[in-house]
């Protein structure tokens, strides 16, 4: 079993060594994506304050949601996609964490939404 099975979230090591299909989707405000200028590569960027619109698309997937420090914006979509059906993680401690384990980024806008 993953860690990825029974917690609401995941360590950015935890989901490296997970192995498994799992979409990350980067969830920080518009303005803290442009100031990073970074992302988690093969991530996927959607609003955080628009999930009702595109939580759908989600749906029979694994997520990992991740914000600037994983707190409130990542928990916050975190719990909303689960309440529409999908099994999703945060990503402990956000990009900041990511990064800060020196696991790979690339900048934003490649080919990321």
């Amino acid at each position: 079993m993953s860690h990825f099975d029974n917690e609401t979230s995941v360590s950015p090591l935890d989901l490296i060594a997970d192995g498994e299909a799992i979409v990350i989707v980067d969830v920080r405000k518009p303005a803290a994506r442009t100031i990073s200028g970074l992302r988690i590569p093969g991530s996927t960027w959607r609003h955080p304050f628009d999930a009702a619109n595109w939580a759908d698309a989600f749906t029979g997937r694994r997520v990992a949601v991740y914000c600037v420090h994983g707190h409130e914006v990542s928990r916050a979509v975190r719990g909303f996609l689960e309440d529409c059906g999908v099994k999703a993680r945060l990503i402990e401690g956000g990009f900041e964490a990511w990064r800060d384990a020196g696991l790979p980024v690339e900048p934003v806008g490649m080919q990321d939404d």
